[in-house]
């Protein structure tokens, strides 16, 4: 779904298109975290449970645009290690790229349009995750042990 918007000039507009252009060219520059950098930054941050998927799909997520300038470059470094170092996982048929860090794997939505920026990570704990035919699929909460 796309919201229309509207601008009063085409000055506005344009420096709106710059801004988003930006920011996707500093994402793409941003160096990807290690590993360990990577569960560091995750583990610092606040993440906002999910309620709405409280009983389909627990996660949590974290917003760029509610961190301070410099964790939002933090941020996009964490965005890079998921492109670097994720392995290929379903979401039932929908694929995703997870990045397995300890106890959680993060991932990101894609975006639409393509140049935007990613702004919103993803995470639940690994008790979602399964290994079967040759992937990583998430493991909904009806079949968790903790839940039988």
């Amino acid at each position: 779904m796309f919201i229309q918007i509207v601008y009063d000039t085409e000055e506005q507009a344009k420096n709106k298109l710059e801004r988003i252009e930006a920011e996707r060219r500093s994402e793409d520059s941003a160096i990807p975290f290690s590993l360990e950098e990577g569960k560091t930054f995750a583990e610092g941050q606040k993440w906002k449970f999910a309620t709405t998927y409280a009983k389909t799909a627990p996660h949590e997520y974290l917003v760029k645009r509610w961190l301070s300038e410099e964790d939002k470059h933090l941020f996009e470094r964490l965005v890079q290690a998921i492109n670097k170092y994720a392995v290929i996982g379903y979401f039932y048929e929908h694929e995703n790229k997870y990045l397995i860090l300890d106890d959680y794997y993060y991932w990101y939505m894609p975006c639409y349009p393509d140049n935007m920026a990613v702004d919103l990570i993803n995470r639940t704990t690994t008790d979602y995750l399964e290994y079967r035919d040759g992937a990583y699929h998430y493991k909904p909460k009806s079949i968790c042990r903790e839940d039988r």
